[in-house]
């Protein structure tokens, strides 16, 4: 962020061509005080809490996007386009949505299993699967820190410092979407942002994008 949030700062200019691009920018900034008030201090009792919520996040994530495949087949064999639309959204991305938007996305495929959980036992997926994907759904939603209180520092006094971290890093990615248009209608920009936005992967290491992945 040392890298990244200066060169936002200097091209807030040319990104406002972009309101969306601006907005995000700025919510990105204005997240950075929260982050380095925590960095340093996570205490070592929240280690735990962390784990638990990140294998109840994972185990959230497997068992949607395991559903996606099959639920695509069955949308289209009964041509539904709304459905399909709905399924078809990519591993990265639903990784990448906001933990709010996240759950509201998963609980929404969870609907749609569930009205064709007939077809989708040729998939493997049976009632015990649809069960048990409820339960990790209801409790990745139940147990989840709002994105924006996690980046005000003023109300994040018991959150950790991976909690705010990772709520950084998906105000990040919804940037790195805004930004995406720049590459056709100012391409410099684009290419300054993109040597900026990569050090943050580089070298913040527990990214989810650290799988390899380049910012869109």
């Amino acid at each position: 962020m040392g890298v990244l949030a200066p060169w936002l700062t200097a091209n807030l200019p040319a990104i406002a061509k972009s309101k969306m691009a601006a907005q995000e920018a700025a919510d990105v900034l204005a997240g950075l005080p929260a982050v380095q008030a925590k960095a340093g201090l996570t205490a070592t009792e929240t280690k735990k809490v962390t784990e638990r919520r990140t294998q109840q996040r994972e185990a959230f994530e497997t068992h949607i996007l395991a559903m996606l495949g099959p639920l695509q087949m069955v949308a289209t064999a009964l041509n539904d386009m709304d459905f399909l639309g709905l399924v078809t959204i990519g591993r990265t991305t639903f990784k990448e949505l906001r933990p709010e938007l996240q759950a509201g996305v998963g609980q929404q495929v969870l609907a749609k299993a569930k009205a064709n959980a007939k077809k989708l036992e040729d998939y493997a997926i049976d009632a015990d699967f649809l069960a048990e994907a409820q339960t990790l759904a209801d409790t990745f939603q139940q147990g989840l820190p709002d994105t924006q209180s996690l980046l005000d520092a003023r109300q994040n006094a018991n959150a950790t410092y991976d909690e705010v971290h990772e709520a950084q890093m998906t105000q990040i990615y919804a940037l790195d979407k805004a930004m995406s248009v720049f590459e056709a209608v100012n391409p410099e920009l684009f290419k300054g942002y993109k040597s900026a936005r990569a050090l943050i992967d580089s070298a913040g290491g527990k990214a989810k994008k650290g799988k390899g992945e380049k910012p869109a």
